[in-house]
């Protein structure tokens, strides 16, 4: 199944034409469906999603996905096509060394750029160099068929505050692998990483972001209430968990695992 939402600002009422390509088979649909996540992002009155089943020849296999809008012949979407994977296989998963922070910076700026969030979105190579370098922090890939699918970094960071016995983690995945169990595997290295640095873990999610909400509460983490973003004040949901006490002698050297997904 191919899930979305196509929405007009300009005209808000308007229900658009979605064409999904599968190795370039046409499937044409109206962006029509209600759907409850996107009202409560502003997306109109939320009925601008669609669903497009999956065509018995494309079942099963490995194919590329696009969507066009035949309204706006000339529109193309940011980050299209996409691969639509049946299953992952083979995962690496893996700490950065430092001598890989280039890879590492190249990842998140294509993540950066696939959001249209702009490049300049992710941190500076500085920044990544200096994590990476450091002690008292860690930072996870996912890696499959030898490319960065995933990332998931714990240390000192908003919305943890200093002094309080907490680490950050953020995690992002590309979003051809979602949805395969993989952000939970990376916050679990995460969790057994930083069992011994801290008392706990704790991170923020967009209010909306449902899905990574129910991953979080099944992880154990508890939401304390809302945090505001520093730069831009955007509210978030701040979430916590409590991780078991371990001596500093017993810390877990992560370096690596291999998943079958």
């Amino acid at each position: 199944m191919v899930t979305g939402w196509a929405w007009l600002p300009a005209h808000p009422g308007r229900r658009l034409r979605v064409t999904v390509l599968f190795d370039g088979h046409p499937v044409t649909t109206a962006a029509d469906r209600h759907r409850d996540d996107l009202k409560a992002a502003g997306k109109g009155d939320g009925r601008c999603g669609f669903a497009v089943v999956v065509p018995d020849a494309f079942a099963g296999r490995e194919h590329k996905v696009d969507v066009r809008l035949p309204d706006f012949p000339d529109l193309r979407l940011r980050g299209a096509p996409r691969t639509a994977i049946p299953s992952l296989g083979l995962v690496i998963l893996r700490r950065v060394p430092p001598g890989e922070a280039i890879r590492l910076h190249a990842f998140l700026a294509g993540l950066a750029g696939l959001h249209g969030a702009g490049k300049a979105a992710a941190p500076d190579m500085a920044a990544v160099e200096a994590w990476l370098a450091a002690p008292d922090r860690c930072w996870l890939t996912a890696e499959r068929d030898g490319a960065i699918v995933g990332h998931c970094r714990v240390g000192p960071d908003w919305p943890a505050e200093p002094g309080e016995g907490a680490l950050a983690l953020g995690i992002e995945l590309h979003p051809d692998v979602q949805g395969f169990g993989l952000g939970r595997h990376l916050m679990q290295a995460a969790h057994r990483w930083a069992a011994g640095w801290c008392a706990r873990v704790e991170l923020a999610v967009l209010p909306h972001n449902d899905r990574a909400r129910r991953l979080y509460r099944t992880l154990g983490y508890d939401d304390l209430g809302t945090v505001r973003l520093p730069v831009t004040g955007e509210p978030h949901r701040h979430m916590a968990i409590a991780l078991p006490a371990i001596a500093p002698a017993a810390r877990w050297p992560f370096v690596g695992c291999v998943l079958v997904v």
